[in-house]
C-alpha cells in the first residue's frame, strides 16, 4: 500500500509538467446558440520565434485522408515575413464551416513544402 501511494504521488507530480510541455492546445466553438459556423483557434508551438501561420484552408494535405464527419483543416507554418517575434506560439483563428453535424476538426500543421509537422483533433 505504501508503494502504491508513493507511485500515485509521483504520477500526480509528473502529469502537470507533461501537460505544460505540450503547449496550449487548439479549440473550436460554435458561433451561434443553435449551431452555426465554427470558429477554430489553432495553436502551434514553433521551434523558434521566427515562425508564423502563412496560410490556412479547409481541406487535408495531399495524400491524407480523414474520417467521416471530420472537417479537415491545413495550416502552413513557415518563416514569418515580418521577422522574429517574442513568442514561439503561433495562433491562427478562422471560421471552418457552417451548420451541420460534423463534431470533429482535424488540423494538419505543415511546413511550406507540405511536410506534416503536427496533427491535432479538436471537438466543436
Amino acid at each position: 500500500m505504501k508503494y502504491f501511494a508513493l507511485a500515485a504521488l509521483a504520477l500526480a507530480l509528473v502529469l502537470p509538467d507533461l501537460a505544460l510541455a505540450q503547449g496550449p492546445g487548439s479549440y473550436a466553438r460554435r458561433t451561434g446558440p443553435y449551431g452555426g459556423a465554427i470558429q477554430l483557434t489553432a495553436n502551434y508551438v514553433a521551434r523558434d520565434t521566427c515562425q508564423a501561420a502563412l496560410s490556412a484552408r479547409r481541406g487535408a494535405p495531399a495524400g491524407q485522408a480523414v474520417e467521416t464527419f471530420t472537417i479537415p483543416v491545413t495550416i502552413v507554418i513557415g518563416p514569418n515575413p515580418k521577422g522574429c517575434g517574442d513568442s514561439r506560439l503561433v495562433t491562427r483563428i478562422m471560421t471552418v464551416g457552417g451548420p451541420g453535424d460534423r463534431p470533429l476538426i482535424q488540423i494538419f500543421f505543415v511546413d511550406p513544402s507540405g511536410r506534416i509537422l503536427k496533427i491535432e483533433k479538436v471537438a466543436s
